[in-house]
């Protein structure tokens, strides 16, 4: 064993061998938007194209990243490593070469068809299509999975359980998904899309969040595995409901969900740190169909 080889073994040092191994093979980043009438606006997205993408033959599977509140198109990029990470994945095949859609239907949208905004139809009925017109990925379920932090959390995880004959696998991410309602710190208070007569609707976040969704999941012939990982020291608690949200899945699917409590916070360091393992599961899972 050399040292390169020794140097790469461990968790904590995954982040730097994957920059190392980036450089010699970097994807390529773009700006797009797809038009959507549920919103009235463009769906801004950030796109990552492997390297060897216009070359390459056939489809690549896709994962779509969803950013948390107060984010947009370019926080994976920006603030998570995104692209880093993807680089230094493919490059030391730990993951196959993929297409990332990282888009913003609103930094408070919460990817949902709330009290203010269609977001979920928004990703589901304008974003998909149009990313599966334009880009040569796959169409089918076993090419496609999901992942998100924080809000991006939450809605990964409930378009997954909504849309299970869409994704192969989810990713989330210190999911924003309290159980029965958000603390009075969480921005889900202030949105929006849980607002009614100018109060936050604790009717309407019930009726939104995972729980009221896992019957109708239930009835469904698809599974969609979840990888789910939180900060212990999560300030919001999300460490708790992580747990609870693992155990109810694990009710439905005992194979096919997975938890994983790491230090840190409701941060970036605790994001940035879980994503390489979320992104190898998800397409080590749908790989296997």
């Amino acid at each position: 064993m050399n040292i390169k080889q020794f140097a790469c073994r461990g968790a904590a040092a995954l982040g730097i061998c994957l920059a190392l191994a980036a450089q010699s093979q970097a994807g390529e980043v773009f700006a797009d938007a797809a038009r959507s009438n549920p919103l009235g606006r463009d769906v801004k997205f950030t796109v990552y194209l492997p390297d060897g993408y216009k070359d390459g033959a056939g489809s690549y599977p896709v994962v779509y990243l969803l950013h948390g509140a107060g984010g947009d198109e370019n926080e994976w990029r920006t603030k998570g490593g995104a692209v880093e990470t993807l680089d230094g994945l493919i490059k030391r095949g730990l993951m196959r070469p993929s297409v990332v859609i990282m888009p913003t239907a609103g930094p408070a949208s919460w990817w949902a068809n709330g009290a203010s905004e269609k977001a979920e139809s928004a990703i589901m009925d304008d974003l998909l299509p149009y990313v599966e017109s334009k880009y040569k990925v796959s169409r089918e379920r076993k090419g496609r999975s999901i992942g998100g932090l924080s809000m991006g959390g939450y809605g990964a995880l409930n378009l997954a359980l909504r849309h299970p004959a869409k994704f192969c696998a989810a990713a989330i991410i210190s999911p924003a998904i309290y159980d029965p309602l958000p603390p009075e710190t969480s921005a889900a208070r202030r949105t929006p899309q849980f607002v009614r007569n100018g109060q936050f609707d604790a009717d309407t976040w019930k009726a939104l969040n995972y729980p009221a969704h896992l019957d109708a999941y239930k009835a469904q012939p698809n599974r969609v595995p979840m990888w789910i990982v939180s900060g212990d020291h999560d300030f919001l608690g999300i460490a708790v409901m992580s747990a609870n949200l693992y155990w109810r899945l694990h009710q439905i699917q005992p194979k096919q969900a997975e938890l994983r409590v790491i230090d840190g916070d409701h941060e970036w360091l605790v994001f940035r740190d879980a994503l390489p393992d979320a992104l190898q599961y998800v397409d080590r899972t749908c790989a296997r169909g």
